[in-house]
């Protein structure tokens, strides 16, 4: 009902295990869009759909981003990365190897939607 075919998109979805990862590969795939889940772990996704392909890959990899990413119309990164004293690192460095793949394979388009860790008991405060 009212879907636009002209607006269907081939997305890959980083970080798509997490709570917001998994929520953005749900909502992709309920507005007729073909997802990419690329994880560390293809067990932790249970979610099945004719729509969805899941992919392990290593996100510090920039040779294995750019073999997913060729063909998808944007990359959506999802990721999470726990505390580390004394800074966290993981997201400038992933952002760089996911840029530099996207470069490589002709894809222009990158949502950020990355969550910092917080500590359980200071959650809601």
């Amino acid at each position: 009902p009212g879907r636009n075919k002209e607006r269907e998109m081939k997305l890959a979805i980083l970080g798509a295990t997490g709570r917001t990862g998994l929520e953005a590969v749900k909502q992709a795939l309920a507005e007729n869009h073909t997802v990419t889940a690329i994880v560390r772990n293809p067990a932790k996704i249970t979610l099945a759909h004719d729509n969805l392909k899941v992919v392990e890959a290593d996100i510090f990899d920039e040779e294995a981003l750019k073999s997913q990413f060729s063909g998808h119309d944007a990359i959506v990164s999802c990721l999470g990365f726990p505390p580390q004293k004394p800074t966290v690192t993981g997201y400038l460095e992933v952002t760089k190897k996911v840029v530099s793949a996207m470069k490589s394979s002709s894809v222009s388009r990158l949502v950020v939607c990355h969550s910092w860790y917080t500590e359980e008991e200071s959650r809601g405060k």
